[in-house]
């Protein structure tokens, strides 16, 4: 398996069609289901692993179910035409602090699914004028919409699911996650 791109070292561009925003939706809708079965059955020493000292397989899961908070701030934000956008923590010292090797999964999965089904549900009434609304993403420092953030989660979203099931080892012995 080709090793993942660092997310810091990712560019982006922001060009999409307003009609694809279901399609994104949907994306972020399924993420916790989709790290749900991606933990489901794992013993707890692969899903713990920190090897060479970076982030388990929890810890990937978990660092996505603390952004839920930012999230909906950035979705308020967008909302309310603020900009540039709140900034996340480059350091992602809560992620490191929060000690998700000493919970289960289902402990990690539960608030990533409530912070998701929050989102989701704010995101599914908006408008195609809501979806349109701009801001600055404060560490890519260029405008994006309300839409391209969106997607941007999500791509985030699976960036993490990928380096989960890379330490998982699905990748590498060619398996996938049970669908």
């Amino acid at each position: 398996m080709v090793p993942p791109i660092p997310w810091r070292e990712r560019s982006f561009r922001f060009d999409l069609h307003i009609g694809v925003f279901p399609a994104v939706w949907s994306r972020l809708a399924g993420m916790p289901a989709r790290a749900a079965e991606l933990v489901t059955g794992q013993p707890e020493a692969a899903l713990t692993a920190r090897p060479g000292g970076k982030w388990s397989s929890l810890d990937h899961l978990g660092h996505l179910s603390e952004l839920a908070a930012l999230d909906e701030i950035r979705l308020e934000e967008f909302l309310a035409g603020v900009s540039p956008l709140s900034a996340a923590d480059p350091e992602n010292r809560a992620t490191w602090a929060a000690a998700y090797d000493q919970l289960a999964a289902d402990e990690v999965i539960a608030p990533l699914l409530a912070g998701r089904r929050r989102l989701v549900e704010r995101l599914a009434p908006l408008t195609a004028a809501d979806l349109a609304r701009t801001s600055v993403h404060p560490r890519l420092r260029q405008p994006m919409r309300l839409l391209d953030w969106a997607w941007f989660v999500a791509e985030h979203d699976d960036h993490h699911l990928a380096h989960a099931a890379l330490l998982l080892g699905f990748a590498d012995a060619g398996a996938t996650p049970r669908a």
